[in-house]
């Protein structure tokens, strides 16, 4: 992950694997760009992985009510997107043009990106 500024905004750079391993970096970010009062951009051209903790960490990004735009979404995260919209779950995607040059996440009151189970599954 790394932080950068681009036209006076910071923007999040993400690549490899987006999940519950690194979800506590990612809302350890939001709150620090929170607490300065920015709002930053993802670029999420890097991604090779995100599972539902990874992207619910992406939409804390976004802060209370607010939205997050992801530049240049990668195929991992444009599928992930896909299956929740399909499920009729996950944030609501706004599109300002073609989907793999960008995407607006917003989370919505009726509709939550689903929180990851803390719980293991045992073997047995």
């Amino acid at each position: 992950m790394i932080l950068r500024w681009s036209g006076g905004r910071p923007v999040v750079g993400l690549s490899g694997e987006v999940d519950v391993s690194t979800a506590a970096q990612l809302r350890s970010v939001a709150a620090l760009l929170e607490r300065h009062g920015h709002r930053a951009a993802v670029d999420a051209s890097g991604v090779t992985f995100l599972d539902a903790a990874g992207l619910h960490a992406l939409v804390e990004l976004a802060g209370p009510g607010g939205s997050l735009l992801v530049l240049r979404p990668s195929p991992a995260v444009l599928r992930l997107l896909d299956l929740l919209e399909l499920s009729g779950v996950g944030p609501a995607v706004l599109r300002a043009g073609p989907r793999e040059e960008a995407v607006v996440l917003r989370e919505t009151a009726a509709v939550t990106v689903p929180r990851p189970s803390r719980d293991r599954p045992t073997g047995g």
